[in-house]
């Protein structure tokens, strides 16, 4: 039925509506005054023009009556719930029990207001689908603030390696040979090249990252990334080792993030503890791969591993503390794996990042 057909239909029997309204009005205002009279033989007296006006008025009374109840109080209903929009209320709840009036026990509209009936059902799709854009404005809005701080710490490892070897290029008590200074300048840009990868990584419109896996010599990756770290100016009075009870595992694994998710663990390490800490890395092979991070420092503040274990995915509250796991728990998850953490406060911290074994070709 067209909009012009539906429009001439409920033309028609609001028609027929207002003349059985003022038709059974008319009856009704008769049938009181002839009671009236009964009981009060003086209106028997009055003029018949006077008559004429009580029914008149009687029966436009009935009738405004009648079509503010039909027509007037739900469509005031519709005013008030696009306001409700308008202000930002979105629970459709809300509405249903602040109009119940509209509805049934069965949840239906009354056979009285069937007129209304689409204008009803479209509000309230309308209403539901603002409150799931809400939701996911919102979702979005916390995957960016994510994005933007995992980016921002993550920026803070190679920035160390940049101001560890300038400091050692610049100090007027070492003196460094030609090739030494070349491959200081190859670190360097290596280490700049990283930075503009990390600001490549996310896919800013969703506020997650892209995994691009490609398959590679998983246990090489971590030995290499592990010396990259011991490396680190920074890292001079840390103890690092590497250890693998499987010599080499090829693996298909995103090398950016991956890489990004263990440097996050090691820095950390480095980063909160105190010189002398001893910092091992093992690979494991088991009904998954374990790369267990092993640590003899101060241990992780128990309030920042509950805060991580209860995140829910998107998340984007507490970043001030403890962001670089918050990275590595979420890329891990990108890689269908799990983070565990184990720490004890003054004895140390074992963080095991388990990836999963259908990935190994």
């Amino acid at each position: 039925m067209t909009i012009v057909q539906r429009s001439m239909l409920l033309s028609l029997l609001f028609l027929l509506a207002s003349v059985l309204v003022i038709s059974i009005g008319f009856v009704a205002v008769i049938v009181v005054l002839i009671v009236l009279m009964q009981y009060f033989p003086a209106l028997q007296f009055l003029d018949i023009k006077v008559y004429h006006i009580l029914v008149f008025v009687g029966v436009l009374g009935l009738y405004v009556y009648t079509a503010g109840w039909l027509i007037g109080k739900p469509s005031l209903a519709v005013v008030d719930w696009m306001k409700g929009l308008s202000a930002g209320q979105y629970d459709v709840n809300v509405y249903c029990k602040r109009y119940s009036f509209l509805w049934n026990k069965q949840r239906k509209i009354k056979l009285r207001y069937i007129p209304f009936k689409d204008m009803m059902i479209r509000l309230q799709e309308l209403t539901m689908t603002l409150d799931r854009n809400r939701q996911e404005v919102e979702e979005t809005n916390g995957l960016k603030e994510q994005w933007i701080a995992g980016v921002s710490h993550d920026v803070k490892t190679p920035l160390s390696y940049i101001k560890g070897y300038l400091d050692v290029i610049g100090s007027p008590q070492v003196e460094l040979a030609k090739e030494e200074k070349k491959r200081i300048f190859r670190l360097l840009l290596q280490k700049v090249q990283e930075i503009e990868g990390l600001l490549r990584t996310f896919q800013f419109r969703q506020g997650k990252p892209r995994v691009l896996k490609t398959r590679s010599d998983l246990v090489r990756f971590l030995r290499e990334v592990t010396l990259d770290a011991a490396n680190n100016p920074r890292s001079a009075s840390y103890h690092f080792s590497f250890e693998s009870e499987i010599p080499e595992l090829q693996y298909y694994y995103d090398s950016k993030l991956l890489k990004r998710a263990v440097q996050n663990v090691l820095m950390n390490a480095v980063l909160h503890n105190p010189p002398e800490t001893a910092i091992a890395v093992q690979v494991k092979r088991d009904r998954n791969i374990q790369i267990i991070i092993t640590d003899s420092g101060v241990g992780i503040p128990p309030a920042i591993v509950h805060r991580l274990c209860h995140r829910h995915p998107g998340d984007a509250q507490d970043l001030e503390e403890g962001i670089g796991l918050f990275v590595v728990k979420d890329l891990i998850e990108e890689h269908q794996g799990e983070l565990e953490i184990c720490s004890v406060p003054q004895q140390g911290t074992t963080i095991t990042l388990k990836l999963p074994l259908h990935d190994v070709r």
